[in-house]
């Protein structure tokens, strides 16, 4: 399968998205994961209730199972795609792919399998606040236009964005009039240190009947588990003017602190809500989130 470096030379992200789910389906193919098929972006199994006229009699002379065709119209699934493109997910500036050129092929791909299996998908890119909006559709036509959005945040130059998640959040949840579920991409770094206030946006969003799938893209490395240079740096902040002189050796250990204190409460939270919460390396295959979605997909339908 296609690496997040390898995504992040090619041109475009219709080709990236394509370039990813193809070698998805065929990962899922040779692989001990049983119950998906490419068959699912067309078809549904038959229950009692639909009528013979639906069948597809020449899938059942193949595989001696009743399905019916979906028709285009079909939509069993709205989803929204929440993207952080604050400062810190511009990181790291000198190597590809930044977190947030993680988040956005990751994104295609999953905009490219969501209405593949004709589920409405629609988008939402934020920083302080929400930057755009796109509503749900389930047309082949709208996979373009949701690429043209995301096109433009590709290889992003670093921009003294702050991370205002609880804020945007808050301000999604009042726009959502309809259950949904929700892929929201970011490194969950906050502005403030309480995280509190993130959880209760969330918290908001599940309460309201959505369902949730959280996926934290970082550099772990750096940022989960502090290895930098011996000597003493300085750190400039990724999302205001602010810089700080550092010894690596004597903070680390209240960075560690503060990090595994703040994964092990947003996981807690998570699973106390039946949220799917996902941490991956810049490093990751696209194989793991994209399996994730569709364990959490079938869980709803």
């Amino acid at each position: 399968m296609i690496s997040p470096a390898e995504a992040a030379r090619l041109k475009n992200l219709e080709l990236i998205a394509r370039t990813i789910v193809e070698g998805f389906l065929i990962g899922l193919h040779r692989s001990p994961f049983q119950g998906f098929s490419v068959e699912f972006s067309e078809y549904r199994p038959y229950q009692p209730g639909h009528s013979l006229d639906q069948i597809d009699w020449r899938v059942f002379a193949r595989t001696n199972r009743l399905y019916v065709r979906r028709y285009e119209e079909e939509t069993n699934l709205q989803a929204y795609l929440l993207i952080d493109t604050s400062g810190s997910m511009r990181y790291p500036t000198t190597a590809a792919p930044k977190k947030l050129d993680y988040a956005l092929f990751l994104s295609a791909a999953l905009a490219y399998l969501l209405i593949q299996q004709r589920d409405a998908v629609g988008l939402y890119l934020f920083d302080e606040r929400i930057r755009q909006y796109l509503p749900a559709r389930a047309r082949q036509t709208w996979l373009r236009r949701l690429f043209q959005a995301l096109e433009p945040y590709r290889d992003a130059s670093p921009e003294k964005a702050p991370t205002l998640l609880p804020q945007a959040l808050h301000q999604i949840a009042d726009r959502l009039k309809r259950r949904s579920l929700l892929i929201l991409l970011s490194d969950f770094f906050l502005a403030e240190e309480d995280p509190e206030p993130l959880l209760q946006a969330i918290a908001r969003l599940r309460l309201a009947g959505h369902d949730l799938l959280l996926i934290r893209i970082w550099d772990e490395k750096t940022e989960k588990y502090f290895q930098l240079p011996t000597e003493p740096l300085h750190l400039l902040s990724a999302e205001d003017a602010h810089q700080v002189k550092i010894h690596p050796i004597e903070l680390a250990p209240l960075y560690q602190t503060y990090i595994t204190t703040y994964e092990e409460k947003l996981r807690r939270f998570c699973l106390g809500l039946k949220i799917d919460y996902l941490p991956i390396d810049l490093g990751t295959s696209f194989f793991v989130p994209l399996y994730q979605y569709l364990l959490k997909r079938a869980r709803l339908l």
